[in-house]
């Protein structure tokens, strides 16, 4: 089954954003209407922190698929939370990451890549994602690039397998990639991803490039404290209305 891939990320679009180099803090968007469109956070949401989001502005909360065995205590996104989030008129972005800020995990991805599919798909079958809703895979460092520092073919092949898993699954969820600029363009030339979130870290391959051109969907802030937690805040590219994002129930 061919899976449908977003081409917003494709598109060369030249918008607005800081000077190269400079690099945006959550902490300067905790504030009342302060104009991002989307929080992620490690932390099962309640509703003092939705209050306080849409005090800020969001519109979307993106949340983890992991394992039980998660990285972080409360990083799973749990049921209980989308009755909530929906609620509050906000929709969902979902991102799968186990350990996706180490190398190793990459090294294995003939394990790691079908393993971590399979878990996904489990997660979005019990939180009946609808097909349209995207599952975005982290890779969360520097990892794809020229040079024997770099993963690419590894990172690659992790993505090739989700791919094949997804297929032979006969779903049709949208894969994005959570990651480099570099990381973000590799994938979707190899009609692998089709959605681009860039992590914050614009020291990584590729990522000042792709802001400059606008060769993505969400951009991904510096790390901060907002509503009583740790969180990053994101801004949706000008122009880019679908990114993935699900509303619950």
């Amino acid at each position: 089954m061919t899976r449908r891939f977003a081409l917003t990320a494709l598109c060369v679009c030249l918008t607005a954003h800081p000077a190269p180099g400079q690099v945006r803090k959550s902490d300067d968007f905790c504030r009342d209407n302060s104009g991002v469109d989307m929080v992620d956070t490690s932390a099962i949401v309640t509703p003092a922190f939705l209050d306080r989001m849409r005090e800020v502005g969001v519109k979307t909360i993106a949340r983890y698929y992991d394992y039980e065995a998660e990285t972080i205590v409360g990083k799973r996104l749990r049921a209980e939370e989308l009755p909530l989030i929906a609620s509050y008129g906000m929709s969902l972005v979902v991102v799968f990451q186990h350990n996706n800020n180490k190398a190793e995990t990459f090294n294995d991805w003939a394990n790691r890549g079908p393993a971590d599919a399979r878990e996904a798909l489990k997660l979005a079958a019990a939180f009946s994602q609808p097909a349209n809703g995207a599952i975005y895979f982290g890779v969360d460092g520097d990892f794809v690039g020229n040079g024997a520092i770099f993963h690419t073919d590894d990172v690659i092949g992790y993505f090739n397998e989700v791919n094949r898993v997804f297929d032979a699954a006969g779903v049709s969820f949208p894969v994005g990639v959570y990651g480099s600029g570099e990381t973000c363009m590799t994938l979707i030339a190899e009609g692998l991803a089709g959605f681009c979130w860039l992590s914050h870290s614009h020291g990584f391959a590729g990522t000042r490039e792709v802001l400059a051109e606008g060769l993505f969907d969400i951009e991904q802030y510096l790390h901060g404290t907002c509503g009583g937690r740790e969180v990053d805040f994101n801004k949706v590219r000008e122009g880019v209305t679908a990114f993935g994002q699900w509303v619950p129930g």
